[in-house]
């Protein structure tokens, strides 16, 4: 049983003593009358375990119901120990208590045998108890952090170290051992410093950083070469300090870091940097970084040879402000895709305006670098020089169209010569047989032979023409003349006057005598002749037939139309094959189909163009369109 009982504990002690530890509580005191098996207890000891005078009767009635069940055995044995021995030691014990709240404290219990009876049996045991749970769990957590800071030493290489300057001593820490190689228990002697960092440059420099430190107190940081108690090389960081007493260095202390594997990675960072560095500036193709914003970071030679701009004038600029405005949006767009993950890399042919002006093509392939979070770091472009290759394309596609054109004026000109001369050839047949024909009166054959002079002129101006055709076959344009439209109208009436006096023709001429067009003589002539040929030939039998010319000036264009009666052309069955080659539509066996594609082809040659209306049993209208200049 416990009880209360100040007055018991202070029989023992003097009064003022007890007063001020008790009231302060300083400490609990105890009694426990050993043939009576009765506890007494102070206030001051009920108060650590949260019981008042109040609670006297909540207070637990012996030890083992406030000690810690795990720790109630030591208690036991101690008490019981002391009791069986009548020892004059007192027994010093921690156990722990159950506070009121719940929580546990640590309560330092010192107590001792003060009274026997006659036959010496002791009778009763005093002692003292002290809440420690403070210092216990400071303790505590002094040890943890030691722990922990063990750990994280050795989970980053630290270790530490001391030089007793004075006594000549040297301490280590553990992870300053493990580093070294050697056991826990290795005691380092003074003189190991002389040998523990590779001989040379490391060691100098390190005899020199110590001499230093001890002369002038300056803490040194350093990166050197230990070498092990096994004779390996680990690259280590050692930051020391000093301390002086009287005017004299007495101790030097610090930490010793492991930076081999750091030092490793540099190097090959270094290596890296060095590589990308050498194959950065000599690339034989222009390479920049570029930061997310545009702005060139680094810019090789090749890049600064093409665009013309030096290093400090890159670095004012951004890509944008140098890109031709027709790529830009067509970059950026790509380079938002780069940025949002969309794709891993993007190629582009674009436009560059070098510092004198001009254009630079390039073709253009970037990439991009991020950091550890995925944020762009810079873009990598790549960009390739390809102007001579524009240029030697454009050369290419010029020398094709001109091959192309001359070509076309090569066909020109030998379908020019089969079918105008065969025009003319077919005029002199027709004309001789009439000359010839018995039945031809003197009136009539003299009229067939004005007509077979009037041919064989225009014969030999169609062959001057043809003449002047060959002279510029080398040329990229044909030669343009200014035309009269009028004369050239007459002169085809008049080579065409056999078939349009035989067939009773109709002709139109509603072009004013002073009509001109800027054009080449014998395609004006070729195209003339088919179109009239065309129309008498393609005649409707139903009706005399009757061709119009007319010559206007619409939308800055100069219009010549020749519209006729005839038969006209299905355009919904043959539109698409007009202007094709051997094409015919009529069934006509002298047709050969080559004189519309004759014609277009020489409209177009003279940048004009021709569009065509027709009606099935109505007619024809066929339209040129010519530059007004």
């Amino acid at each position: 049983m416990i009880t209360n009982s100040r007055h018991h504990i202070a029989l023992y002690m003097n009064n003022d003593v007890y007063k001020i530890v008790s009231d302060q509580d300083l400490a609990g005191f105890w009694e426990f009358d050993i043939r009576n098996v009765v506890w007494h207890v102070s206030e001051s000891f009920k108060k650590m375990l949260g019981y008042g005078s109040e609670q006297t009767e909540n207070l637990p009635d012996t030890w083992q119901k406030l000690v810690l069940d795990e720790d109630w055995e030591m208690v036991r044995r101690s008490i019981s120990l002391n009791i069986e021995n009548s020892s004059r030691q007192p027994f010093d014990i921690t156990p722990r208590f159950k506070h009121r709240n719940g929580s546990i404290r640590w309560i330092n219990c010192k107590g001792n045998v003060v009274e026997w009876d006659e036959q010496y049996k002791p009778v009763r045991l005093v002692g003292i108890n002290v809440d420690v749970t403070r210092h216990i769990l400071a303790e505590q957590e002094l040890t943890n952090n030691k722990e922990l800071l063990n750990k994280t030493n050795l989970s980053i290489k630290l270790g530490g170290w001391e030089i007793d300057m004075i006594n000549k001593k040297l301490a280590w820490t553990q992870v300053t051992k493990q580093l070294y190689g050697v056991d826990v228990d290795f005691v380092p002697s003074f003189n190991i410093i002389d040998r523990f960092y590779k001989s040379g440059k490391h060691q100098q420099m390190m005899d020199k950083a110590l001499t230093d430190i001890t002369e002038t107190g300056e803490p040194f940081d350093v990166e050197t070469i230990m070498m092990t108690a096994q004779n390996d090389e680990k690259w280590v960081r050692i930051i020391a300090h000093a301390e002086f007493e009287n005017g004299r260095c007495s101790k030097i202390y610090g930490t010793l870091q492991d930076i081999d594997d750091q030092v490793s990675i540099r190097h090959y960072l270094k290596n890296s940097e060095d590589r990308f560095e050498s194959a950065f500036e000599n690339s034989p193709i222009g390479m920049a970084l570029v930061s997310p914003e545009g702005k060139w970071l680094k810019v090789n030679r090749i890049l600064a040879n093409s665009l013309g701009y030096n290093a400090e004038e890159f670095a004012a600029l951004t890509f944008q402000e140098i890109t031709h405005p027709d790529d830009l949006n067509t970059d950026l767009e790509l380079l938002e895709k780069l940025v949002n993950g969309e794709i891993s890399n993007y190629e582009m042919e674009k436009r560059y305006y070098h510092k004198n002006g001009n254009i630079i093509w390039a073709l253009l392939s970037v990439s991009l670098v991020r950091d550890n979070d995925g944020k762009p770091l810079h873009f990598v472009s790549h960009v390739y020089d390809i102007t001579e290759k524009k240029l030697q394309d454009e050369h290419i596609k010029q020398t094709l169209a001109i091959v192309g054109e001359q070509n076309n004026r090569l066909l020109n000109f030998a379908y020019i010569v089969s079918h105008n001369l065969r025009t003319h050839s077919g005029n002199f047949q027709s004309l001789i047989e009439l000359v010839n024909d018995p039945n031809t009166d003197a009136e009539e054959r003299q009229l067939y032979l004005t007509f077979l002079e009037n041919v064989s002129i225009q014969l030999n101006e169609t062959i001057l023409n043809l003449n002047d055709v060959v002279s510029i076959q080398a040329n990229r344009h044909l030669q343009k003349v200014p035309v009269n439209i009028f004369e050239y109208i007459t002169k085809t009436i008049d080579a065409l006057k056999p078939d349009i006096h035989k067939h009773q023709v109709l002709i139109k001429n509603e072009v004013t005598a002073d009509a001109e067009i800027d054009f080449h003589p014998a395609y004006l002539e070729s195209i003339l002749l088919n179109l009239f040929t065309n129309s008498i030939k393609y005649r409707s039998i139903e009706r005399q037939p009757v061709i119009v010319i007319n010559f206007n000036i619409l939308n800055n264009k100069k219009l010549l139309t020749v519209s006729d009666n005839g038969s006209g052309i299905d355009l919904s069955k043959y539109g698409n094959d007009l202007f094709g080659m051997y094409k015919t539509f009529h069934g006509n066996h002298d047709a050969r189909g080559i004189g519309l594609f004759i014609t277009k082809n020489q409209i177009e040659a003279m940048d004009g163009k021709i569009e065509v209306e027709s009606q099935t049993g109505v007619g024809t209208s066929f339209k040129i369109y010519l530059p007004k200049n």
